[in-house]
């Protein structure tokens, strides 16, 4: 398959397997910015959010969509969102806020936890997985949106969680993410998205693909690429969750 990209590739820059539920025409009823109408994305925020259930954790998913969503479509600096359902843990979610830079992303973290804090005593969550940072490198397919799925319903994500050796040339391995690991997973067959963010104590990156094979075809490519360029500068284990795409907004 062909596919035709938009890139952004970022120098500094502030600037769930479980049966996803039917009622994802509920965020449909609003409006969804178009990519070309939000700001372009310098910062972002990843969760993992952990409910008590599998059963509240299908249960949020139409209030995301219905009532904490247009509060972040609406703010200043909002660049996309994506909710998903862990595959592993039925009982998770992950999220991805993108804004333009990191006082939109601080304005979009209070508005998160604003909407939690508001919600049933039910649905407390934990958050094994937070994370935020400037953009450093950025990919997102240029396919038009009608060849893809719905809201990117369904297809498949990745969080990826590294920590960074003491020491390491940082910028030395984003150069490499960018000049190298981003063109060969642009042009492999299902990609949708790539996002490298820089957080205090390392780097996270998500992937978003069409299918679980395509997934898993990303995931040797990078395992590949890390080992061959970049090991020395992490530490231990990366920590990684895969979910489905239940819903996105302005991603592509």
């Amino acid at each position: 398959m062909s596919l035709t990209r938009r890139t952004l590739l970022g120098g500094v820059t502030l600037a769930g397997a479980s049966s996803l539920v039917a009622n994802t025409g509920l965020a449909q009823e609003n409006a969804t910015p178009d990519a070309t109408d939000a700001g372009t994305p310098g910062y972002a925020i990843t969760r993992v959010r952990a409910l008590p259930t599998a059963e509240l954790n299908q249960a949020i998913f139409p209030n995301v969509t219905h009532q904490f969503l247009p509060l972040l479509e609406g703010a200043p600096g909002f660049s996309g969102y994506l909710f998903g359902f862990h595959d592993d843990e039925p009982g998770s979610s992950i999220s991805l806020s993108l804004t333009t830079d990191e006082a939109a992303s601080t304005a979009a973290d209070e508005a998160a936890a604003g909407y939690v804090g508001s919600l049933d005593p039910r649905f407390t969550v934990e958050t094994p997985l937070a994370r935020s940072g400037p953009l450093r490198a950025y990919g997102v397919t240029d396919r038009p949106t009608s060849e893809l799925s719905p809201f990117l319903h369904g297809y498949k994500v990745t969080v990826r969680d590294r920590e960074t050796a003491p020491g390491a040339d940082i910028e030395a391995v984003i150069a490499q993410v960018n000049d190298d690991l981003l063109p060969l997973m642009m042009g492999m067959e299902g990609f949708v998205l790539y996002a490298w963010i820089q957080t205090e104590t390392g780097r996270v990156a998500i992937n978003i693909w069409e299918t679980a094979d395509q997934m898993a075809a990303g995931d040797q490519a990078v395992s590949d690429f890390v080992a061959q360029n970049t090991v020395s500068t992490t530490v231990g284990e990366p920590v990684v969750h895969n979910g489905t795409v239940g819903y996105t907004s302005g991603i592509v």
